[in-house]
């Protein structure tokens, strides 16, 4: 990816959602992750970093990842519609942790997004804000669907 593809993908999207180095690396994965999905970057509401990235679409979600230390490779998990989304459940992982849990209908948990407060940029009340920030716009799209 260019570095002109890189600003069109984060011009859409929030500042707050990466800093610096994460702007490197996750441009190329999220194209990748819009590529396999058939989407249009204006599909992507927001993105959230997991050891990797979950990118909330209007139809769904999806989490992909850069790997490998040596050989590096982006992985891209399918897409999560909405209407196998049966609940989305906010749990406490640890006092400095939480995510978001999604369920099916069966309760069958089909993804889960960690938030957790480590290191100097990532407070606990940052991430609370930004795991709610994720639910409402998981909600707004869901009710949509």
């Amino acid at each position: 990816m260019s570095a002109g593809g890189d600003f069109h993908v984060f011009r859409l999207l929030d500042e707050s959602n990466f800093d610096a180095y994460d702007r490197g690396h996750y441009g190329p994965v999220l194209e990748a992750g819009i590529a396999k999905h058939g989407l249009d970057i204006e599909e992507v509401l927001a993105v959230t970093q997991d050891f990797g990235l979950w990118a909330i679409c209007t139809s769904g979600v999806f989490r992909a990842a850069l790997r490998g230390v040596f050989k590096k490779r982006i992985e891209v998990d399918d897409l999560i519609p909405y209407s196998r989304i049966e609940e989305v459940r906010v749990e406490s992982s640890s006092p400095r942790s939480g995510k978001l849990v999604m369920l099916d209908v069966s309760n069958t948990k089909l993804g889960q997004i960690d938030f957790g407060a480590g290191g100097p940029d990532r407070t606990i009340e940052g991430e609370k804000a930004q795991c709610e920030r994720i639910m409402q716009i998981m909600e707004r799209a869901w009710s949509q669907v």
